[in-house]
């Protein structure tokens, strides 16, 4: 009997503890309404689940938003966002309106500097897009003295306004909404943290657009014909396409630096003007089509005027096969392009001249190479007092090719690039 007690005790004694724990679960449940689709009811307020209003101090932030309190908003804004214990949507909410706070207070540097934080810590957020605007239409506030420069520029010069020479002497501003120092500077970097924090967005091809074009105002093509060309190969679809690719073949024209540099520039913007020739019809027609065939012109005068120079030091150096070969190279590869391939054909005359009175000396070419040297300052060539037999710059050298190819004509000293 007493086995038999004991076997309906322990049935029973579960059966009420499940019962008590469906009582406890459904007493901690908050009380819900079925008619708001789901919201809760939580501190009076109705909002989403997750959704970064459930943040007391966030929700008291906002409404001093909205009255215009800003700085009293910034200052909660800011708190809430420095606080590593909010969730990352009620964080990135508050630096966002912190930046808000403070642009709409006039403080313009600071809000670039919070926009810029705001996209550091989420650089996928949702608040990157109205962040990059606000950067960038800041930015193009600040550079409007800059703006008005390049415009006055265009104009003829009778037209020109006067500058003040107490404008050039400004170095400190006392407008909250500028810079403290070198306003221009700022907004070329504020530029570049646009684009790179959303090289695909509505503003990326508009910032490149104004870096490069401030940097072509202020002669340095280096950096203008990086941001024109980054433009032009990566937003192939921008109203600002043809514009930036136009500019960008003066500035590789400009940045070459001359002859003594290497020729990369000068082989970028050749690459250039054949795929503006391929792909921008527009401007292929500028001109009536004179404008791409001059800036061709003009790389090739540069390339001729670097291999010229290379003869030149080859001469110089007692290398005359390296010097004739050069020469020849100028004859072949830009035939018409004066003054280089005329004075590549009476350099090999005279280095011919030269070699042979090197290979048969007499007292007559001797007194004419001093004569050349020493009383004319003419350049000589410095070859080595070794037999013509062992020395393989004194063999006989070729004649000179006629050139082939159509005449060109000179550059002309206006178009030619800047010195």
């Amino acid at each position: 009997m007493r086995h038999g007690r004991t076997g309906y005790r322990w049935p029973i004694v579960g059966l009420v503890l499940i019962l008590a724990g469906c009582t406890s679960t459904r007493a901690k449940l908050p009380p819900t309404d079925s008619s708001k689709n789901g919201i809760v009811q939580a501190s009076g307020k109705e909002v989403m689940p997750g959704s970064p209003l459930q943040h007391d101090g966030l929700v008291a932030a906002e409404d001093a938003y909205r009255r215009e309190e800003f700085s009293k908003a910034g200052d909660m804004f800011s708190d809430i966002a420095e606080d590593t214990k909010n969730r990352p949507e009620v964080a990135e909410r508050a630096r966002f309106y912190q930046a808000e706070c403070l642009r709409r207070e006039g403080y313009h540097p600071k809000a670039v500097d919070t926009y810029h934080k705001l996209l550091q810590d989420f650089p996928a957020g949702l608040y990157r897009e109205q962040a990059v605007g606000q950067m960038y239409t800041i930015a193009s506030e600040w550079l409007k003295p800059t703006g008005i420069e390049i415009s006055n520029l265009t104009k003829p010069e009778k037209e020109r306004e006067s500058k003040s020479w107490t404008s050039s002497i400004i170095l400190v501003n006392f407008d909250r909404k500028i810079p403290t120092f070198d306003s221009e500077g700022r907004a070329l970097q504020t530029l570049e943290r646009v684009y790179y924090a959303d090289p695909t967005g509505p503003y990326a091809d508009k910032a490149l657009f104004m870096l490069g074009r401030v940097y072509f105002h202020r002669e340095n093509f280096k950096e203008s014909s990086r941001y024109f060309q980054q433009l032009a190969e990566t937003h192939d679809r921008s109203a600002l396409r043809d514009e930036a690719l136009k500019m960008a073949i003066i500035a590789k024209n400009n940045s070459a630096g001359g002859p003594q540099y290497d020729g990369k520039d000068m082989a970028e913007a050749m690459r250039m003007i054949n795929s503006a020739k391929a792909s921008s019809p527009a401007l292929a027609r500028e001109q009536d089509g004179k404008f791409l065939d001059e800036q061709a012109v003009m790389v090739r005068y540069q390339q001729a005027q670097k291999d010229y120079e290379t003869a030149e030091f080859y001469r110089r150096t007692g290398h005359p096969g390296s010097a004739w070969f050069y020469y020849e190279l100028v004859l072949r590869r830009y035939p018409g392009i004066k003054p280089f391939a005329d004075q590549a054909a009476a350099r090999q005359k005279e280095l011919n001249v030269e070699l042979n009175d090197v290979k048969n000396p007499t007292t007559m070419s001797s007194t004419r190479r001093f004569l050349k040297q020493y009383v004319l300052g003419h350049e000589m060539p410095a070859v080595k007092d070794t037999p013509a037999v062992s020395n393989p710059e004194l063999k006989d050298l070729p004649a000179p090719r006629p050139a082939e190819g159509p005449s060109r004509e000179v550059v002309p000293a206006e178009v030619r690039p800047r010195s």
